[in-house]
């Protein structure tokens, strides 16, 4: 049995984001696995990107494509922040990920570093001492968990894959449900509260970044993006995991550097450019 994978639900344009993804996991920590479950299929510069990570990173990761992409009306009117679409990744049955111990369920614009202890480790440790078999945080004065999500895959799926076989069977009730939730953590929220509760989660506030949100300085202008992304990268959680120099070994590594050239984002480079800021000082 594999120890860990690391999962995302992608659809539409968010899909060039799948390289850089795979790359930074498997930089990080090679022993890892990772699926990205698309609604959609992936561009043929984004598949080159695949190739190159395949050969020369590694293959333990493996792409999806037109998952539930029959599923659900993406298109359908909802208050949901980035779509209905989001709340997919939280409805993967256990048959996904039986042959591994753990999951992560992450999002995909992410660029994940390596850190000490590890990201299997510090989740297991909080797992156990919530004493549930998932590891994730509630949201200050909500009913929002994060949509970063861990949990150990045989305890979980004992209480929450007859929920997700429910609502992946009933998407006209799973719809009537959450078109008027703004957040797919709410959604998360509910069906863990229905099928394990929470433990001693509110005791145990943890909820560790593991990396660069890409997504942080998407709005704005270019000083409030700069602004966003510098107080982002100047965490100290991160400063102790020596996020810059990571970064840093990324973009000067020349299958980071094509990747950017098959699937560029603006956002990819104004990081970039903030790197080379932070290392200059």
């Amino acid at each position: 049995m594999k120890k860990i994978c690391v999962a995302v639900y992608v659809f539409g344009s968010y899909t060039r984001y799948a390289p850089y993804y795979i790359y930074s996991i498997l930089k990080s920590y090679p022993d890892y696995y990772v699926k990205v479950f698309s609604k959609d299929p992936l561009t043929a510069n984004e598949n080159k990107a695949l190739e190159l990570i395949r050969n020369e990173v590694s293959p333990n990761f493996e792409v999806v494509e037109g998952y539930l992409d029959d599923y659900i009306n993406l298109d359908d009117p909802s208050k949901m922040v980035g779509s209905i679409g989001t709340i997919l990744r939280f409805l993967i049955p256990y048959e996904e990920f039986k042959d591994f111990e753990y999951v992560y369920i992450g999002d995909i614009d992410f660029l994940i570093i390596r850190e000490k202890p590890t990201l299997v480790d510090v989740h297991k440790k909080h797992s156990k001492k919530i004493g549930v078999p998932y590891s994730n945080a509630i949201r200050p004065d909500s009913k929002r968990l994060t949509g970063l999500h861990f949990f150990k895959v045989k305890d979980y799926y004992k209480k929450m894959n007859p929920i997700i076989e429910y609502y992946l069977e009933n998407p006209s009730i799973l719809y009537d449900e959450v078109r008027a939730l703004r957040y797919d953590e709410e959604f998360l929220y509910k069906i863990i509260e229905k099928g394990i509760g929470f433990g001693k989660i509110e005791e145990h506030f943890f909820r560790p970044p593991h990396g660069f949100h890409i997504g942080v300085g998407r709005q704005g202008d270019n000083n409030e993006r700069l602004r966003k992304m510098d107080r982002y990268l100047n965490q100290k959680k991160l400063i102790r995991q020596g996020v810059i120099d990571q970064l840093d070994a990324f973009y000067n590594d020349p299958v980071f550097k094509k990747i950017m050239l098959l699937s560029p984002d603006k956002d990819i480079k104004f990081l970039g450019e903030r790197i080379k800021h932070f290392k200059s000082l």
